[in-house]
């Protein structure tokens, strides 16, 4: 009876085991098949600001978001606190449109608080919801990315404002369901003064900006 007794507990903990190696299984499964972001920060990622007689460092506003195949927003991947918030420090009352235009004209206000974090100080990585995707339907997905006061010869304080380099975009395309790893590459800009959410293409006149970040990808 006593060995009986033995057995059955000894099956019950090997089946309680067995359960639970499935759940890792599976959980790590779930994990392998999310869709990533990654944004590798660069040489200039902290940047830095006259302020009196000090320089302080900065770090940048970004902003990363998806679109269908069709330009229609999807989703925010992360955005900097500060632009989803909008909780500048000295800034004017229409606060700072032109930190990152495009994303702002785009993003839907009440999907932003669960993916808004502090600004980085080095790599972003950040998973995509992949709920919002359909399996081999095309995506477009965005970076925007900005440092204040980044002013060079081309972008001065007498035609870029406190931005002096526009916010920079960078894209990719990909489809929903096939694995790999795409680069986003730098397209344009955003509006020097944040007017509208227009993308300009090219990359004239910018420098320090472009390196910003090392690489952008996103990986499935």
């Amino acid at each position: 009876m006593k060995k009986l007794i033995l057995f059955v507990i000894l099956a019950s903990l090997l089946g309680c085991f067995c359960c639970n190696s499935e759940k890792v299984k599976d959980s790590n499964f779930d994990i392998q098949n999310n869709i990533e972001l990654s944004i590798e920060s660069g040489e200039n990622w902290q940047g830095k600001m006259r302020v009196f007689i000090f320089s302080v460092k900065k770090t940048p506003q970004l902003a990363a978001w998806i679109e269908d195949n069709e330009g229609n927003y999807v989703s925010t991947i992360t955005v900097t606190n500060r632009s989803a918030k909008k909780s500048w420090r000295s800034a004017p009352k229409e606060g700072r449109p032109e930190t990152l235009p495009v994303w702002n004209h785009k993003h839907q206000t009440g999907d932003i608080d669960a993916v808004s974090s502090a600004t980085p100080k080095g790599s972003v990585e950040a998973i995509i919801d992949k709920g919002s995707l359909i399996d081999g339907n095309t995506y477009h997905v965005y970076l925007e990315i900005n440092h204040s006061f980044d002013y060079n010869n081309y972008w001065t304080e007498n035609n870029s404002g406190i931005n002096g380099q526009p916010s920079l975009v960078y894209h990719a395309r990909f489809t929903a369901g096939q694995p790999g790893s795409i680069a986003l590459v730098p397209i344009g800009h955003g509006s020097v003064d944040g007017s509208d959410g227009n993308i300009t293409m090219g990359l004239e006149g910018f420098t320090t900006a472009l390196s910003i970040v090392k690489g952008v990808y996103i990986r499935f």
